[in-house]
C-alpha cells in the first residue's frame, strides 16, 4: 500500500514538473531579448503584435527577414548572426506560440514580468 502511494506521489510530481518546464522555452526567450530586444521591447510584446500567418511570412525565408532589417545596421547584423541562424526554428515557435490569437497569456516568472516594450 505504502509503495503504491508514493508511485502516485511521484508520478504526480513528475507530470506537474514536465507541464511547467514546457510553459515556453526560457533559452529561445533570452536569445530573442538579446538579439531582438534592444529596438522590438520584451518578446511577448514582440510576438504577440503579429499574427500567425505573418510570422510564417517573415520566416519563409532569410530574405524577407534581411529586407525588413535593412535600414538598421546592428539589426541587420543580428538577424546574420551565427546564433539566430541557430535558434531561427525556435524563435519561430516561440511567436507562433505567443502570437496575436495564440490565446497566451503570461504572468510573472523568473524571466519575465509585465509587458514593457
Amino acid at each position: 500500500m505504502n509503495n503504491f502511494l508514493v508511485k502516485i506521489i511521484l508520478m504526480a510530481l513528475l507530470i506537474q514538473t514536465i507541464h511547467g518546464a514546457e510553459k515556453y522555452d526560457d533559452k529561445t526567450f533570452r536569445v530573442i531579448t538579446k538579439l531582438c530586444g534592444k529596438c522590438h521591447g520584451t518578446p511577448f510584446y514582440f510576438a504577440v503584435q503579429k499574427d500567425e500567418d505573418s510570422w510564417m511570412e517573415y520566416f519563409e525565408d532569410d530574405q524577407t527577414l534581411i529586407d525588413v532589417h535593412k535600414k538598421d545596421p546592428q539589426a541587420l547584423k543580428n538577424v546574420q548572426s551565427k546564433r539566430f541562424k541557430y535558434f531561427r526554428k525556435d524563435i519561430l515557435k516561440f511567436f507562433l506560440d505567443n502570437s496575436q490569437y495564440s490565446g497566451a497569456v503570461h504572468g510573472c516568472d523568473a524571466n519575465f514580468c509585465g509587458a514593457h516594450h
